[in-house]
């Protein structure tokens, strides 16, 4: 059944490999990044959320954080006599202790972190399209390469069965051809799934609608040995991601925020007052004055407020604390990561796609000419195959941790 699924899997891709050509989509990273920042539904909705904390800032800004409140009293006389007393009120409650100081900064702070959120959101988008886009570029060079493989088997299984008809070769060594040219077209049939799930991810990342085959420019091999260089000291590289990480710039915001919020709830254990003039009509006399409305706070003295405040601080604290951790162990990590993935592409350097393609040529012919038995060829071909593979995933290992490292540690590698 699954040599069945394969073949009807290739058998569509071929088919409409000239047709869906004029449908393709070529993508350059640059663009890719441009596009998910613009598009991106998850980083749209994070935009979303600065409007709640410009309001906050704008209403923290008001000179009166209530409004005045307004009243107006009658009283008719029960007597004989004739006549109604009008009383006018009017209270604008102030604040008092610096607090609209208090709340003012932490408005704006907040406003500061949620923007730095934002971008750190980005950030973390950038990674996650830069992965994705990779990984679809090594699909399509793996994808590549086994076709070329296939066409190959195709070829030397023609051969093969001709050879058999003239009774050259035995039915094992047949059958040999045929099981290389099925392991050949299972490969396949496996990479082309892969590379549809990997397409329709990078997809949902730039929300990308339009029809057509994605097909990713760049070449994998090319691109690590551009991104080779010397690195920056591990020492230097995490003080420098220390002072530059936008999410730690965040996390530090926040603490700030939560000392403001405290200090704020400090000075609300004292009541605010409220001010305001009086006018009073009574028996045809005009009564001018003031009034002052000053709670005493015997009971609430904003304890629960405190509290709390002084919660949320110890757990800013706390997170601070463990981001700036979590951020030397991620540059540890992938400095360690990366130095691995540059000695491994080292080892196969740069002419060594093609002396593998030199090699397999003069094995193919070896064979061709008799000096070769196919059980030979077909082990020998197999480990060209993986080799060829090995030295893709080398460079797509060095450019993905290269590319969480420039994440990582944003502005430092220049």
């Amino acid at each position: 059944m699954k040599p069945l699924l394969s073949s009807m899997v290739l058998a569509i891709f071929f088919l409409t490999a000239n047709a869906g050509r004029a449908a393709e989509v070529s993508l350059e990273l640059p663009a890719a990044l441009q596009q998910a920042l613009r598009d991106n539904p998850e980083i749209k909705a994070k935009r979303h959320s600065l409007g709640i904390a410009q309001g906050r800032a704008e209403q923290a800004g008001l000179l009166f954080q209530n409004n005045p409140r307004f009243s107006v009293e009658t009283e008719s006389q029960t007597s004989g006599r004739s006549g109604t007393s009008v009383e006018l009120n009017l209270l604008q409650e102030l604040e008092i202790g610096g607090q609209r100081g208090y709340r003012s900064t932490a408005a704006q702070k907040n406003l500061t972190q949620t923007q730095l959120s934002i971008e750190d959101a980005e950030r973390l988008l950038q990674l996650e399209v830069t992965r994705t886009f990779y990984n679809l570029m090594a699909l399509q060079q793996s994808i590549a390469d086994l076709k070329e493989v296939f066409a190959a088997q195709q070829n030397l299984l023609q051969i093969g069965e001709k050879r058999f008809a003239r009774e050259d070769i035995t039915i094992l060594e047949l059958n040999t051809l045929r099981l290389d040219q099925e392991q050949v077209r299972n490969e396949l049939a496996s990479k082309l799934r892969e590379r549809v799930a990997v397409e329709n991810e990078l997809r949902r990342l730039l929300s990308l609608q339009e029809g057509g085959t994605l097909i990713v420019s760049g070449n994998l091999q090319e691109i690590s040995a551009k991104k080779r260089g010397a690195l920056p000291d591990r020492q230097n590289l995490q003080a420098c991601a220390l002072a530059r990480r936008v999410d730690l710039q965040a996390a530090k915001l926040a603490v700030e925020v939560r000392e403001a919020e405290l200090r704020l709830a400090q000075a609300r254990r004292i009541p605010n007052i409220s001010v305001g003039p009086r006018y009073k009509r009574d028996d045809n006399q005009n009564v001018v004055g003031g009034e002052i409305a000053i709670p005493l706070p015997f009971f609430n003295r904003n304890q629960d407020e405190i509290m709390t405040a002084l919660a949320n601080q110890n757990i800013s604290k706390t997170e601070l604390e463990g981001r700036t951790l979590a951020v030397k162990q991620q540059i540890d990590s992938t400095y360690t990561r990366l130095l691995l993935a540059n000695e491994t592409l080292r080892a196969y350097g740069n002419a060594y796609l093609g002396d593998l393609e030199k090699m397999l040529g003069l094995t193919r012919k070896a064979y061709e000419s008799g000096e070769m038995t196919i059980f030979e060829f077909s082990v020998t071909r197999d480990r060209f195959t993986q080799a060829r593979a090995r030295s893709l995933g080398a460079a797509l290992a060095y450019v993905q941790t290269m590319a969480e490292l420039e994440t990582q540690a944003s502005g430092c590698l220049q």
